[in-house]
């Protein structure tokens, strides 16, 4: 199991950060080698400049225990720079150390052969990571000069030029018990709407308020479409698409791909997670996105069975970096809990590590990078961060290629 260590953030927000750090053996399937990676600093948390060592236990290969021939483990800084490279004899020893330091904060990332095996080495490689002053990394670019005056005035606009003409459509297979469920939508930018759930308890009233969870879905799969209703709180689960999301996974799957399909006609990307970001900040998906799920924010907080005091956000992945973004620009929350979030540090890679998913200025494609970059910055989770006013509590994985813990803390 993952070790989980605790360490709290001091600052003008009361941040509590959960680094997690794999310790024990990872169990792989056939035609792989298994490990058992341990450090000489048990929370995996160092001071910049000291020395940190892994040792690694190649406990079998290909299914078979033992190990023989040549093993190469990579050192980098959680980014393009290789900081060490060791070749290991796996027929004298399946035990070896491989040591690094960061004279800077940041995560030591360890990287060692993976499902492929050692002569398939890049094709899923495996990674554990440290961590050097994590508290003490700063974002890759500055906030843009005109980020509240933009935001600010893309909410005010949209709410000036769009009523926001919330439906509600009774589900009634899932109102059997003590709570209410509905499909819900609003109108946002581009004539679009945004979609989602709302389940609110039978017996709420103004003189019966509940407690409020707003949440946000990963990208992907398995509960990105769903909600499940509850009898103790208000609950509002709103995704990012502009198509009202059926239940089942297949039809899902293929209103993405229709989603998809749109995209590819209008912007040439097939993607939503970087469509129209190298045309302006207003084409680009999350934007009418964010201003819509923002107005379905305050329309639930206005409700007369919420409780405004308990106004809370969850989210992981794509929720996660959602709920950097809706804290910062809607005050409405009076706490959160983020875990492993993306949409953060997006401009990571001008302080040469890696940014957060969905890290749109490199992913394909391209486009023009000059307009991703000039752009990306009103995104960032990092930037709707030091608006936040509110308690956050995050989980931050500190060997996730895809959240990467840099970005996130």
């Amino acid at each position: 199991m993952p070790r989980l260590h605790s360490q709290p953030r001091h600052g003008r927000t009361v941040t509590a950060l959960f680094a997690i750090f794999a310790v024990a053996t990872t169990p792989l399937s056939a035609d792989a080698a298994t490990y058992h990676v341990e450090t000489d600093n048990p929370d995996a948390i160092y001071r910049c400049g000291e020395t940190a060592t892994f040792t690694v236990t190649v406990l079998e290969t290909n299914g078979v225990a033992g190990a023989d021939g040549m093993f190469t483990a990579t050192l980098d800084n959680f980014g393009p720079t290789i900081v060490g490279t060791a070749v290991f004899d796996l027929s004298a020893t399946n035990v070896f150390h491989i040591s690094g330091t960061l004279d800077t904060p940041g995560f030591l990332r360890l990287v060692l052969p993976g499902a492929g095996g050692y002569d398939r080495y890049q094709r899923d490689p495996w990674r554990f990571s440290v961590a050097f002053e994590p508290e003490r990394i700063r974002k890759g670019s500055p906030s843009p000069d005109d980020f509240d005056e933009f935001w600010e005035k893309a909410v005010r606009d949209l709410d000036a030029s769009v009523p926001a003409n919330p439906r509600l459509t009774p589900v009634p297979e899932r109102s059997q018990g003590a709570f209410h469920f509905w499909r819900v939508s609003f109108a946002t930018w581009g004539g679009t709407r945004v979609h989602g759930f709302l389940s609110i308890p039978k017996d709420a009233s103004a003189e019966r308020k509940y407690p409020v969870r707003f949440q946000v879905p990963a990208a992907g799969g398995r509960l990105t479409h769903d909600m499940e209703g509850s009898p103790d709180e208000i609950r509002m689960l709103m995704t990012v698409h502009p198509f009202e999301p059926p239940f089942d996974d297949g039809a899902f799957r293929e209103c993405l791909d229709h989603e998809s399909n749109a995209l590819e006609a209008q912007y040439g990307d097939r993607s939503y997670t970087t469509a129209g970001l190298d045309i302006s900040r207003e084409d680009y998906f999350f934007f009418r996105a964010i201003l819509g799920i923002n107005r379905a924010v305050d329309w639930l907080a206005t409700r007369p069975e919420s409780d405004p005091s308990r106004f809370t956000y969850e989210g992981t992945s794509q929720g996660g970096g959602f709920g950097l973004v809706l804290m910062g620009l809607n005050h409405h929350f009076t706490k959160g809990a983020l875990f492993v979030p993306a949409l953060a540090d997006t401009m990571g890679y001008l302080a040469g590590r890696n940014a957060g998913w969905p890290n749109p200025v490199f992913a394909p494609p391209t486009g023009s990078r000059e307009a991703r970059e000039r752009n990306a910055p009103y995104f960032d989770g990092a930037n709707f961060a030091s608006r936040i006013r509110c308690p956050v509590r995050m989980a931050v994985g500190f060997s996730d290629d895809t959240c990467a813990p840099c970005a996130a803390y």
